[in-house]
């Protein structure tokens, strides 16, 4: 696929995209390392920034993994999970994906609020 690309095209713009875990690790062909000023160190930031996002992912995952076996995996583990602990570790992390989707929402609804209040001041 695409991976074995050495740089992704000089006009792209990683604050259009929210794709920005697609660019890999080797980001340095863009910037010339961390000598770069301005279009550089911005890029800089926003690969720092897309590294704490994945970090932040990555934390949710483990969270979410280490709920669902304390909750639903009762006895010693084994080769695969029984139909019971398979429905629990399911309606667990399902749960959880409403509930963040829920307060996802309410937390923009009051951003929308608070920007609107904004516009004139």
């Amino acid at each position: 696929g695409g991976d074995s690309d050495p740089a992704p095209p000089a006009e792209q713009s990683f604050s259009d995209s929210s794709s920005g875990f697609e660019t890999g690790g080797n980001d340095m062909s863009m910037s010339g390392g961390a000598a770069g000023l301005g279009v550089g160190g911005n890029e800089m930031q926003q690969f720092a920034l897309q590294m704490r996002q994945q970090m932040m992912v990555q934390t949710v995952i483990n969270n979410l993994t280490d709920k669902a076996f304390e909750k639903c995996i009762t006895s010693r583990p084994g080769d695969s999970l029984s139909g019971k602990e398979a429905a629990c570790v399911h309606a667990t992390v399902n749960k959880w994906l409403d509930t963040n989707e829920f307060m996802m929402g309410r937390l923009q609804k009051k951003q929308e609020a608070q920007a609107g209040q904004q516009t004139f001041a």
